[in-house]
């Protein structure tokens, strides 16, 4: 089914209408669903010549490569086994079959989907069929499955997929060139996805959402059309590397308790992009040279977030957009009850600081903003709170407030173009 879509050109026009999330959502886990099958355990690995499209119920490992495979590579279909490709390949020929029956996964690199729990695949390479590993809950009670020591490439939708799984482990993978994601992780719970590189995807390199207590965890993207989209509840997404991409971490609308903290970001179009979500922690993450390429150029965005917290990030912003924003722009209600606290900003062409009229309960407090192109920090909505920040050098004034704005005291400003220094607070 997920091959047909791609053929026929569907999928990619929800992709390219409505982005990644929705595609998928439209497209349901149920593609990763094939049933049917019988079920075996495993036992002591089994040296073994394999053909294109065989089903393993036992430990097995690979003797050759699997060249030009005109469908699926492998099938799994049982519990507790292991998948050694002991340095081989899973090829496939780069064309999606002619046909896919119905709930059934097709053209697929290694096809783990119904449901099996402790599943291991590692030690070789796929490529080029349309989707390089697919793991599925399914109807059971999939949990402990583990994907590593894998070069994926040439895919034409996704690396490496799972859904509805508990606890699976996806690490150490090198993921080239797949189509849309390199790693897509759909409503699963405890997931850890760690130490893996990722390049050349056309979406976000990883997106992973309606998941819960995840960790996204010391993963490097790179030339990729966006980096991390994550969405659920109380997942961690720490120690990553972003390079070179239009986006660099994504938190979506409807997300509760993300933490996002110490990634670093660089030569990026934006940095931290926070939607319409609750709870979200961005704290001592590195960004640095936004925009560019008519990328956006946003350090850090709340975007309609709901009780966030910024706090102990150093931001330069290179591109057009501020460094810390507490923005209305896309999202359907404005930010409230946010806090921006002691971080490091500067923006070459735009404020420091920037926060938006309606805005609502936003907090500043002890956050330096330094040599910025417009304003040190800029606050445009009245009941914003402003306590103890430092501008300096900054082009234009060194805070900027509207009448209404709370003076919580201990503001400083030096240095700036506007001999004002501050308006409509005091600052020393």
């Amino acid at each position: 089914m997920l091959s047909s879509l791609y053929a026929s050109g569907r999928f990619l026009a929800i992709i390219k209408r409505d982005g990644c999330k929705a595609a998928v959502a439209r497209l349901g886990v149920a593609v990763l669903l094939a049933g049917g099958l019988t079920v075996a355990t495993g036992g002591v690995a089994q040296a073994k010549v394999l053909h294109c499209g065989d089903v393993i119920t036992a430990n097995t490992k690979m003797t050759s490569d699997l060249v030009n495979c005109p469908d699926n590579g492998i099938v799994i279909d049982a519990d507790n086994i292991t998948l050694d490709l002991n340095g081989h390949v899973i090829d496939g020929d780069g064309t999606p079959p002619l046909s896919c029956p119905p709930a059934t996964l097709c053209d697929v690199g290694v096809d783990s989907s119904t449901g099996h729990s402790h599943v291991t695949i590692e030690g070789g390479s796929i490529r080029k069929f349309d989707l390089g590993v697919g793991v599925a809950g399914g109807s059971g009670s999939a949990a402990g499955d583990h994907i590593h020591h894998l070069m994926v490439a040439h895919t034409s939708s996704f690396g490496i997929v799972a859904t509805d799984t508990k606890r699976i482990v996806i690490d150490h993978n090198v993921v080239r060139d797949p189509g849309i994601s390199a790693v897509l992780v759909l409503g699963s719970a405890k997931a850890l996805v760690a130490s893996n590189l990722a390049s050349g995807s056309t979406e976000s390199a990883m997106f992973l959402d309606g998941n819960s207590n995840s960790r996204i965890v010391h993963n490097r993207l790179t030339a990729s059309e966006d980096g991390f989209a994550v969405g659920g509840s109380h997942n961690l997404v720490s120690g990553n590397v972003v390079t070179d991409s239009l986006g660099s971490i994504g938190v979506l609308d409807g997300a509760t308790s993300t933490r996002v903290e110490f990634n670093r970001l660089s030569r990026v179009g934006d940095g931290v992009t926070v939607g319409v979500a609750s709870g979200t922690v961005v704290e001592h993450n590195v960004v640095n040279r936004t925009g560019g390429d008519d990328r956006g150029g946003f350090g850090i965005i709340l975007d309609g977030s709901i009780r966030s917290t910024v706090k102990h990030n150093i931001v330069r912003a290179t591109g057009p957009g501020p460094g810390i924003y507490v923005a209305h722009l896309d999202a359907p209600t404005p930010p409230r009850n946010n806090r921006v606290i002691r971080n490091v900003t500067t923006s070459k062409n735009a404020d420091g600081i920037l926060v938006d009229p309606d805005a609502a309960g936003t907090v500043l407090l002890r956050n330096l903003a330094d040599h910025s192109g417009d304003d040190g920090i800029d606050v445009r909505a009245p009941g914003t709170t402003v306590t103890r920040n430092i501008a300096i050098a900054n082009h234009d004034l060194g805070i900027s407030a509207v009448r209404g704005v709370i003076d919580g005291g201990g503001n400083r400003a030096a240095g700036n173009g506007n001999p004002a220094q501050c308006t409509n607070i005091v600052c020393h």
